[in-house]
């Protein structure tokens, strides 16, 4: 008998569709693909599930991992456009969970946002950082063996300064201008890269080994 594939857990952006007065949870399905690529069972996670019943329900579906995805701004740490406070709250649940029993962690892009902002640290504004492509230089893997320079590609307003960054967490990755682009948690496996590793990525092969080594290396 072979073993079950990983189930993964994949947050979800919130949507504000005004013309039928809907606010929809919504996943680009190339991170189904992704993650059926790895090998990984994916399970879409709700944002409507109260924080009091987050490690339940997580545990009802049999959730190996999560992926903290991109997508809305984190209230009270930026100016919000597209604030999601639901979505906030059952995130900062599934780290609760994820710090109390050790499920591991991805968060990407906003995610990293969010780990770092759930761990202590603060968010900057950063310029030249949407739709482009830079390097990032590795200062620390735990472990891990990859490349110390690759090239990833940039979605976002808002970073991270080195001198924010959680007293809990480890810088991994920084870009050209200085700004952290991978934080990992020294003894949980929780991880966050401010990449996109569904978005035609130029580091794919890196992002897999990323995706492995968090979510296989208890197995």
């Amino acid at each position: 008998m072979t073993d079950e594939p990983l189930r993964i857990g994949v947050t979800q952006r919130v949507s504000v569709i005004e013309e039928y007065g809907e606010r929809r949870d919504c996943l680009d399905q190339a991170w189904i693909s992704l993650l059926q690529e790895l090998g990984y069972t994916p399970v879409p996670l709700p944002n409507r599930i109260a924080p009091e019943n987050v490690r339940s329900y997580l545990t009802r579906l049999s959730i190996d991992g999560v992926i903290l995805t991109g997508g809305n701004d984190i209230v009270g740490h930026t100016d919000p456009e597209t604030p999601a406070p639901a979505r906030d709250a059952f995130e900062q649940a599934v780290l609760d969970v994820a710090v109390e029993t050790g499920l591991s962690v991805v968060g990407v892009c906003r995610g990293l946002e969010l780990l770092n902002v759930y761990f202590g640290g603060d968010l900057s504004a950063v310029s030249d950082h949407v739709d482009v492509s830079h390097e990032i230089s590795f200062a620390e893997t735990n472990g891990l063996s990859i490349p110390e320079t690759i090239t990833v590609n940039s979605y976002h307003n808002w970073g991270i300064n080195q001198d924010d960054v959680a007293a809990e967490l480890t810088v991994g990755g920084i870009a050209p201008d200085e700004t952290v682009e991978c934080l990992f948690h020294p003894s949980l496996p929780i991880w966050g890269i401010m990449w996109h590793p569904e978005r035609h990525s130029p580091s794919a092969r890196v992002d897999q080994q990323i995706l492995r080594y968090v979510f296989e290396s208890d197995e």
